[in-house]
């Protein structure tokens, strides 16, 4: 009867040491962090002259979902009615795989910033129509650099003329694209653009 228990307990301990080779590998990160240009086209008066300068800060894993973006700062690079030097609320959500095999991060944005009676809100989604999306290249610890964003704006504020473009029945929807720590970029589907505040 000792003998069977013996040989019971090491069997046991031979499984769970087998067992601990086999390390589960965690889910690949991204950190899409710093700071990001973003150039708006297609706009009208007042509004064909916004652009800005944001840095935020972005660490997601794989297969959690849309996450939060926290602005750290944003400044916009003209000077714009539409958006008077008062205190700018922003905020955004992300969601965004990092392809292990391409060495590339791709995913969907939504940006709101408000100010002064303006909503600005930038989309970008793979899946929309029409389309846009953030790609860049993932390093070994899931740091994306060469980052860029493109996607469709909308303007809205009912007491500024000017002050309005896009929007659901537009003509044209205007266009942005965003780049990150760079003074140009370029995604599938965007221009490059070539700001000179990098």
């Amino acid at each position: 009867m000792k003998k069977l228990a013996f040989l019971t307990l090491l069997a046991i301990a031979a499984l769970i040491s087998s067992c601990g080779s086999n390390q589960i590998q965690a889910l690949p990160t991204s950190n899409v962090s710093g700071n990001w240009e973003a150039e708006l086209t297609g706009g009208t008066g007042q509004a064909a002259t916004l652009n800005f300068l944001v840095n935020f800060n972005l660490f997601v894993t794989n297969g959690s979902g849309t996450q939060n973006v926290n602005t750290n700062d944003l400044t916009f690079i003209n000077a714009n009615p539409c958006f008077p030097p008062v205190p700018v609320n922003a905020h955004g959500a992300v969601n965004l795989t990092n392809n292990l095999n391409t060495g590339q991060i791709t995913g969907s944005l939504t940006y709101t910033i408000t100010a002064g009676g303006s909503t600005l809100t930038l989309t970008a989604d793979p899946t929309g129509t029409p389309a846009g999306e953030i790609i860049g290249t993932a390093s070994s610890n899931g740091v994306m650099t060469n980052g860029a964003v493109n996607g469709y704006w909308t303007l809205t504020n009912s007491q500024i003329s000017g002050c309005n473009a896009g929007g659901t029945g537009a003509a044209v929807q205007p266009s942005f694209i965003m780049c990150q720590n760079a003074a140009s970029c370029t995604t599938a589907t965007g221009p490059a653009i070539s700001p000179s505040h990098f």
